[in-house]
């Protein structure tokens, strides 16, 4: 867009510095375009100093955006790493408290299941 907009007023610079030549004489028809030139360059130079900055602007916010998607992936991670083991001890105590009562609720004559026991420390 800036693009366009220096393009439009370099072709308006430049249509003005023509009817200028036109109207005066040759001497100062001469200075006015060179001074018409000349502003030409100083808004294209704008341009493309404020385009570099827009450039940089975007390059600094998608670094950004990529560290930060690469700190939610560890963090996702670690949140799928910390269900995966709350899974596994919800079906460990689940597997526990069935076999507790299954004994309890055990007929006489059948014998009873051992629950797992830890094993004592240092052994």
């Amino acid at each position: 867009m800036l693009v366009r907009d220096t393009s439009a007023a370099a072709i308006e610079l430049a249509g003005v510095a023509n009817k200028t030549a036109e109207h005066s004489g040759e001497q100062t028809g001469q200075q006015d375009l060179e001074q018409d030139m000349e502003l030409v360059l100083l808004a294209s130079a704008g341009a493309i100093q404020r385009l570099i900055a827009e450039r940089n602007e975007l390059r600094n916010r998608a670094e950004t955006q990529q560290s930060e998607l690469t700190r939610l992936r560890r963090h996702v991670g670690l949140v799928h790493d910390s269900y995966r083991r709350l899974t596994t001890e919800f079906v460990s105590q689940f597997q526990l408290i069935d076999n507790a009562v299954s004994n309890f609720v055990s007929e006489p004559d059948r014998p009873t299941v051992k629950l797992a026991e830890d094993p004592a420390p240092g052994s």
